[in-house]
């Protein structure tokens, strides 16, 4: 491929590194990565979203505009720009894999890598998927965090986007609390979809092979995992914050009288993760380590 840059298209899974990662690649010499993390571009399909899109891109395009060069910081200008010429990609109001390629490589120079850093793609079906393999060099990294940190996480994003600044921290945690008994109750399949590694996980195998790393978001936030990824992704040495954590939201503890029903849920997740890889992190093992011997009540999606 001479010196075109590969292209990495991390596919999630939600809450588990991603922006974390984009923001540590972003910074890298052999990397070149747009202000733009999640592009959404593969998963837009119905003219309405493109509409959205279209707008969403042109109302922040003309919000930087209206500040003048001056009074843009120099990240700001780099943003106003990155959208400039994104929005003509999606005025085309069509996937185009060759064209998406065009213009996350442009302007790359000699770096290695440009990307996409999208979660809501692992969800997508396989014929969704499948047109990324038609921009060329490409690699595809799928993060798993253990799955019960997962879902909290998630949840309490959830409940968070639902609150406003003066929400209580009582008023929080009942929200919170709500969201998840909902999700356990089989609703809240948003939430169930994107942390469905038994799914997901042989979809990506099945579609992209060995151009697929699959990391658990423990290992990755070790420097012996990182390094691991950027010798997967070719690129040179780089010292990551390691402890930096990004979007953790509000802090609160999941209630115990929840924290059993959750485990039972998400046993199938653990189960599948265990019988396939050797060595699991250690947080994912002292969820095990809880597993009672109530019945299975979730039944992975297909």
């Amino acid at each position: 491929m001479g010196n075109v840059p590969v292209i990495l298209m991390c596919v999630g899974a939600t809450k588990a590194g991603t922006t974390w990662l984009h923001d540590q690649l972003y910074a890298h010499p052999d990397c070149f990565l747009r202000t733009i993390k999640e592009y959404h571009y593969f998963s837009t399909t119905a003219p309405a979203d493109w509409d959205k899109k279209i707008q969403e891109t042109s109302a922040e395009i003309d919000q930087l505009s209206s500040r003048g060069q001056g009074g843009l910081s120099a990240d700001q200008q780099r943003r106003l720009a990155d959208l400039q010429s994104w929005l003509p990609i999606v005025q085309r109001r069509a996937v185009e894999p060759a064209v998406f390629a065009q213009y996350l490589r442009a302007g790359a120079g000699a770096a290695k890598l440009v990307g996409d850093f999208t979660p809501a793609y692992s969800i997508m079906s396989g014929k969704g998927l499948k047109p990324m393999l038609d921009m060329g060099a490409v690699k595809i990294l799928y993060l798993m965090r253990d799955p019960l940190a997962r879902l909290w996480s998630h949840v309490r994003m959830v409940a968070q986007r639902a609150a406003s600044d003066a929400t209580g921290e009582d008023q929080f945690a009942a929200t919170c609390a709500d969201v998840l008994q909902k999700t356990l109750q089989g609703g809240q399949e948003g939430i169930v979809r994107r942390g469905d590694y038994a799914s997901n996980l042989p979809k990506l195998q099945r579609i992209f092979g060995p151009r697929l790393m699959v990391m658990f978001t423990e290992d990755l936030l070790t420097k012996a995992g990182f390094d691991r990824l950027l010798a997967f992704l070719g690129l040179g040495p780089m010292q990551a914050d390691l402890t930096r954590r990004v979007h953790e939201g509000r802090a609160l503890a999941m209630p115990a009288a929840l924290r059993a029903g959750a485990l039972r849920f998400l046993r199938p997740q653990y189960d599948f993760i265990a019988d396939r890889f050797a060595d699991v992190p250690q947080a994912w093992q002292a969820a095990m380590a809880e597993f009672t011997t109530a019945p299975t009540t979730h039944k992975v999606l297909i």
